[in-house]
């Protein structure tokens, strides 16, 4: 099993328990904060269940009709997500004014505290091997799931805050008000994953340069060229490469065609560049630039 499938179990887990803390203690002391926190986690749960989806379709050979690979699915099923938590986020807002004023036990911290570790652990390992695997899914989860944490340690304050209701009448209003943040929140992270990748959709290319000069050096390895020119345009967790060579001026024309073959042949086979298609051109040194 991929090591991005094991994580996305792990966090499915964890955020299944995490969910069941919050909304069972949300509501059984009636904390309003508390349950739209868990609401969140739930969200955190459906974003792992498509991230999977994604992360399987995605990895798809490239076809006849989709030389270029399906890595742009994780795009959509992102947008998805972006689109679930809008709703959530309205959804919390709106729910926040019915919230009615109550004193919840101090021990809940506790069990607010087992939550906060839980998350904390998940985000971690979720976010060090999307980084390792270059998956948007991954990423993307881990992010969503940061909101998730910051709600949680909101709610933490909140309920600290309750205790001092009858010192300070104006913390009876706590609940309410995180509750509304919480809400304000996830349209926050919602509105952010949604345009970020509707333009990835458009096409978006790599800026990395550590990535790109990785690249440009393998190239100029297994080549004969005296340059390399390169555009890597991402397809979800892989990379379509235009690229072109720039060759001896004296090579033939049918060294030029058999180059371009192997370069692009091992490129392929080079599976931690994470290129799935190339389109190549080789064109000869001009000799005035040779000299």
């Amino acid at each position: 099993m991929k090591k991005e499938n094991i994580v996305l179990i792990y966090s499915m887990i964890n955020n299944g328990i995490i969910a069941i803390l919050k909304i069972g203690g949300g509501l059984f002391f009636k904390l309003e904060s508390l349950f739209a926190d868990g609401l969140h986690t739930i969200s955190d749960l459906v974003t792992d269940i498509f991230c999977m989806i994604g992360l399987k379709l995605s990895k798809k050979r490239p076809t006849k009709y989709h030389p270029f690979g399906f890595g742009r699915l994780e795009y959509l099923t992102n947008l998805f997500i972006g689109i679930v938590l809008f709703l959530l986020g309205i959804f919390i807002c709106l729910n926040s004014f019915k919230v009615k004023k109550v004193i919840p036990p101090i021990s809940l911290v506790w069990l607010i505290l087992v939550t906060i570790v839980l998350k904390y652990i998940a985000i971690k390992i979720m976010s060090k091997v999307g980084r390792t695997s270059n998956s948007e899914a991954l990423i993307t989860s881990a992010k969503e799931s940061k909101m998730d944490l910051y709600s949680s340690i909101g709610v933490l304050i909140i309920t600290l805050l309750l205790q001092l209701e009858k010192e300070i009448p104006i913390f009876k209003y706590a609940d309410m008000v995180g509750t509304i943040i919480i809400g304000l929140m996830v349209l926050k992270l919602s509105i952010k994953i949604i345009v970020s990748n509707s333009l990835s959709l458009m096409g978006e290319v790599e800026k990395d340069r550590e990535v790109i000069k990785h690249i440009e050096d393998y190239i100029m390895d297994i080549s004969q060229a005296r340059k390399c020119y390169l555009k890597l345009i991402k397809y979800g967790a892989y990379y379509a490469l235009d690229l072109t060579l720039v060759v001896d001026g004296n090579m033939s024309f049918k060294n030029v065609v058999k180059l371009e073959q192997d370069v692009k042949k091992k490129i392929l086979k080079k599976r931690s560049l994470k290129i799935k298609s190339v389109m190549i051109y080789a064109t000869l040194e001009d000799k005035k630039d040779g000299e």
